[in-house]
């Protein structure tokens, strides 16, 4: 393998034409499904239930938790509680936690404000019928808060990663703390609790214990306190890799934070907001004493208002970098960012941001209201098609099968790449196979089955012997962990055959006959790939969704067409279209409204290589002419033509090859 770099006339043609597309946006480091959900009533959390099967469960403040199958964004009731709950302003059922052995003893826990005086309510309840629904008449009370106020009720629960059961309570509410109530260790107000639930008994009495390092067992103090001196912690949680809690505590006017909770700390509220000392406790304002906060940002003369807690990110999809914290504010719907030591805002979701929530894998959700409809986004990583250099653009590029050469030009910086991997025969897979968010040069060697691969994360060299001679690579991720895995598709079968990059297990699918072409692609917006394929013979496309398993067939194209597909209308789904070569006219028929589009753009002998190559998040309509090298390509963003001469007839255009 020889690579090296080198800017020769052709590609110094390219990067003329092409110097528009050079650094024209920069792009976020995620996005967001916006309306991933709709339809929901005060929703303010987002969870799983640990068990694996990767539902959704989402809490509305008025007393109803709903269920959502995995992918799906059609929610039924999972259990119902209104005649118990005293909702509105900040009251309502605020926090639901399953317990880690879910699976098999069906207890989740839930945190109410009580209909009949505000008292707040930690219970247990038990599923029922596998765990498909809750059972309301199963509650058993654990602990029961009295509330002077109306405010400052926190509201959400988590098992952490030691087994326990933790509660994170507001200060009783009202201003300023008027009862000195956060720093009181005999009240539970203004603290974090820490309970270890009976969950062997049906009637169990007691009905929790305390972990005997809480700090108060056996000393002074109430039992259940684990952290003492918080106003009103709106949303927290665990990161599940290290097993810090992080919290979102809501200042009083001037500063909001995010903090980092351990056993016995003292987070400082109401001697201190944030690190600046109130002046309600003058003599107490010794910083030594109190675990200040890791980030804080102003509330004073600012719109932003009040902070909304949120994640680290540890998921499979890179939609974040590891170990980013996401939170919001309130108020403005700002979604940010703390990582490397420094606050980043993100996006302005138009939304009010009440809360996050986590799936399984670790990806992350916005929990809100747009227009007063309760809503969630999911959010998402950015990938784009033979994007080489992770500008989220596609990359110009051509595999020369006579010599086994690729040459690709940088979208960001115009550079050229030439490099010295594959023989005569094998056929371009140019996939992210490391998980970075790069195109990764790879081959498939039909006469052995081998695929050959270069890592972008680390230029090392990868070999997997997966399939058989007269197999179709069909590379994509199947699975939804941000990898694409190895994948045939075998007509003399049809046989799909996919190595899993998760658990390195293998499927095979019967999905298709003799003569299809694979079409494999993410169309119903779940981040994974479906099985797909367009019949020539009578060219119907027919999909396996990958979401619920659901069959999808309908005829679009003829049989000299050319099958292509992308997320032409920017709805993170993709789209089927084809390229008619007797006419070069497109037809796309858009995902989001159903509506058939026709557009003129090639001519008879282009090779469609459809890719985002302006960075706005919908695929252009682009074409290889062989005869005269020179690339043909239609931005989305702006209507503008695009035109390079980078490669030769015989070369096989890169994005042909890499779909997402």
């Amino acid at each position: 393998m020889r690579r090296f770099r080198h800017c020769v006339c052709l590609a110094a043609a390219a990067a003329f034409v092409f110097a528009g597309m050079i650094n024209a946006q920069s792009t976020p480091p995620f996005r967001l499904q916006q309306n991933f959900m709709t339809g929901l009533s005060s929703p303010i959390l987002v969870t799983h239930a640990k068990d694996g099967t990767r539902r959704l469960f989402v809490v509305e403040q008025g007393g109803i938790i709903k269920v959502a199958a995995p992918g799906s964004s059609t929610t039924s009731n999972f259990m119902n509680i209104t005649t118990r709950v005293l909702s509105g302003g900040e009251r309502g059922l605020l926090g639901l936690a399953f317990h880690p052995q879910f699976a098999t003893n069906s207890y989740f826990f839930v945190n109410y404000t009580r209909q009949t005086d505000g008292a707040t309510v930690i219970s247990r309840f038990k599923a029922t019928n596998g765990n498909t629904v809750g059972d309301p008449n199963s509650e058993v009370p654990l602990l029961t808060i009295p509330q002077p106020f109306s405010n400052h009720n926190g509201g959400m629960i988590e098992f952490g990663p030691d087994g326990h059961l933790y509660i994170g309570m507001g200060d009783g509410g009202s201003a300023n703390d008027p009862g000195a109530r956060s720093q009181n260790i005999n009240e539970l107000l203004g603290k974090y609790l820490r309970i270890t639930p009976n969950v062997t008994d049906e009637n169990p009495s007691p009905a929790y214990t305390n972990p005997p390092t809480n700090p108060y067992v056996g000393v002074a103090g109430a039992d259940e306190i684990y952290a003492i001196g918080v106003r009103n912690p709106w949303r927290w949680s665990f990161d599940r890799q290290t097993g810090q809690l992080w919290m979102g505590d809501v200042g009083q006017g001037q500063w909001e934070e995010a903090a980092i909770v351990t056993l016995g700390s003292n987070q400082g509220w109401r001697v201190y907001e944030g690190t600046q000392c109130t002046g309600l406790d003058n003599p107490l304002c010794i910083p030594g004493n109190f675990t200040m906060p890791v980030f804080q940002y102003a509330n004073a003369g600012s719109p932003r208002c009040a902070i909304t807690g949120g994640y680290v990110y540890r998921g499979v999809q890179n939609a974040m970098p590891r170990g980013a914290y996401l939170y919001a504010d309130y108020c403005t719907g700002e979604l940010l960012s703390w990582f490397n030591n420094q606050q980043n805002p993100l996006l302005d979701t138009n939304r009010l941001v009440t809360s996050f929530g986590e799936d399984e894998d670790g990806e992350l959700y916005v929990v809100g209201s747009a227009s007063g409809v309760g809503v969630v986004d999911k959010v998402i990583g950015s990938k784009t098609s033979a994007d080489f250099d992770g500008d989220l653009r596609t990359d110009i590029g051509v595999f020369r099968p006579s010599t086994g050469v690729w040459y690709t030009q940088s979208s960001r910086n115009g550079a050229v790449d030439i490099i010295q991997f594959g023989l005569p025969g094998d056929i371009p897979t140019a996939k992210d196979y490391d998980g970075d968010f790069e195109a990764d040069i790879g081959v498939f060697r039909p006469s052995t089955g081998t695929w050959y691969f270069l890592r972008s994360s680390d230029s090392t060299f990868g070999a997997v012997q997966f399939g058989s001679n007269g197999d179709i690579p069909a590379a994509g991720d199947y699975d939804g962990d941000g990898r694409s895995d190895f994948t045939v598709y075998r007509p003399s079968t049809g046989v799909w055959y996919s190595l899993r990059s998760r658990d390195v297990s293998v499927s095979f699918v019967l999905f298709g006959l003799d003569g299809d072409i694979p079409t494999p692609g993410d169309y119903d917006g779940d981040g994974r790939f479906d099985i797909a394929v367009w019949r020539p013979s009578d060219g119907v496309w027919y999909r396996l969704n990958s979401t619920n398993g659901s069959f999808f067939a309908e005829r679009f194209g003829l049989s000299s067409d050319i099958p292509t597909q992308g997320d032409f209308d920017g709805d993170l789904k993709n789209d089927i279209a084809v390229f008619r070569p007797s006419n070069g006219v497109w037809y796309i028929k858009q995902s989001s409204t159903g509506g058939i589009q026709y557009i003129t753009w090639g001519l008879n002998g282009d090779i469609p290589a459809v890719g985002d190559y302006d960075g706005d998040f919908r695929d252009d309509l682009a074409v290889f002419r062989p005869s005269t090298g020179v690339w043909y390509v239609r931005q989305s963003s702006n209507g503008a033509l695009l035109a390079a001469q980078f490669g030769l007839d015989g070369d096989l255009p890169v994005p042909s090859y890499d779909k997402p």
